[in-house]
């Protein structure tokens, strides 16, 4: 999906974040364990405002796997916006799609799975109903 299409379609969340000094490594760049903690960022803020209410109470969400492939290098000073959006929804899990943008540059993409959990037992928790059709509904494929 190209970067246009990200930033003006209604079913992405961006999460904007300053790079820091700290990010860089010894090569000048922001260093990858970086792209995990902006991918972090995305998903918090696309939970909060797309998911949380949509589940059962006394529930939550977990992450169970992320895969980041990059692109480009990101250096600091900069900005940068982390796009996400639902392309999955499982039994119990969900899989947020994510797109790291600086400027016109889409210096990575990724791939998480969230597991819906129960925080009583820990366990996963089906979704289902309502909340199945509305996250159906806010999918991008």
């Amino acid at each position: 999906m190209d970067i246009a299409t990200l930033r003006s379609d209604p079913r992405v969340v961006i999460a904007r974040d300053v790079l820091r000094f700290s990010d860089c490594d010894s090569l000048g760049h922001v260093n990858n364990v970086v792209f995990a903690t902006l991918c972090e960022s995305g998903r918090v803020r696309f939970a909060e405002e797309r998911l949380l209410s949509h589940l059962p109470d006394g529930s939550a969400i977990v992450l169970a796997r992320l895969a980041i492939d990059f692109r480009r290098e990101l250096h600091y000073p900069g900005e940068v916006e982390t796009a996400t959006w639902l392309s999955r929804v499982g039994r119990s899990s969900m899989t947020l799609s994510q797109a790291i943008l600086s400027g016109d540059t889409m210096a990575a993409t990724a791939e998480g799975v969230i597991v819906a959990i129960d925080l009583g037992t820990r366990k996963p928790v089906q979704i289902k109903g309502e909340a199945r059709a509305a996250l159906e509904a806010a999918m991008m494929g």
